[in-house]
């Protein structure tokens, strides 16, 4: 998989740049097999509390996934980004996640929008959509560059934006509207998204019918974030018996 320096630069200045799908037709059918196998499973399970639901069903998928996270041309675009010679994965996730949101009642369906981490994090994150992500399916809005802004600042500016609206009586707290300078991403299963999760995103409105599934893994310099380890060791057996190599490369020794 073939990366430029000028894809680089994109991705640090504006936070994302796309590369086509790494994996091949017959990893995404298998991928998708076993998704659509697990899903009633993970729906009936009660997860404990602090296990992400995403990463629960990342992990249950299995090997096909696993596999494709470690695939050497994919790591090996981290590290150049990363600018160092190990990484690890740090967080990870399948399903829809707009549906995991809006599970607080809100009455849309549709992430508000926020950033996972800050100027200080590094990260590089590839996500590839399992059903087209268009205008009607929820598709992922990233606002370029405000990975290297402090949050706070971004927040605001974003607040301030949402109050504009005109339909508030109170400070909101979750915020949906429409930035100026956002980048609409119509993400088809053909493309993959590499980008840092540092920048701000939300979705737009879910309203088509039918799955919006994507999955996304997130590779981290040493000391990074180990967020999903737990999850990883609760469902699947048999990480005792992976090679040190594997286990370094999900968090599981240093």
């Amino acid at each position: 998989m073939d990366m430029t320096d000028q894809q680089i630069e994109h991705f640090h200045r504006h936070g994302f740049f796309f590369v086509p799908n790494p994996l091949s037709d017959e990893a995404m059918l298998e991928i998708d097999r076993r998704q659509r196998a697990v899903e009633p499973a993970w729906r009936k399970a009660d997860w404990a509390v602090g296990f992400n639901p995403g990463a629960c069903q990342f992990f249950l998928v299995g090997e096909p996934l696993l596999q494709a996270v470690e695939h050497p041309d994919i790591v090996n675009l981290a590290q150049r980004i990363l600018g160092c010679e190990e990484v690890h994965v740090g967080a990870c996730g399948l399903g829809d996640a707009s549906k995991i949101v809006s599970a607080d009642g809100r009455l849309q369906q549709q992430v508000h929008w926020h950033a996972d981490g800050g100027p200080e994090v590094e990260q590089v994150s590839l996500r590839t959509a399992l059903d087209r992500h268009d205008p009607s399916n929820a598709p992922l809005r990233v606002l370029p560059g405000t990975h290297a802004r402090p949050r706070e600042e971004v927040e605001e500016e974003l607040r301030q934006i949402e109050i504009a609206t005109g339909q508030y009586d109170e400070m909101p707290e979750c915020l949906f509207a429409k930035h100026p300078r956002e980048v609409e991403v119509i993400l088809d299963p053909r493309w993959s998204l590499v980008w840092t999760p540092s920048c701000w995103h939300a979705t737009g409105v879910k309203t088509a019918a039918g799955p919006r599934r994507a999955m996304a893994w997130n590779y981290f310099p040493p000391g990074g974030r180990k967020r999903d380890v737990e999850t990883l060791k609760h469902v699947i057996e048999n990480w005792e018996d992976w090679s040190d190599a594997r286990k370094r490369l999900w968090g599981l020794i240093t």
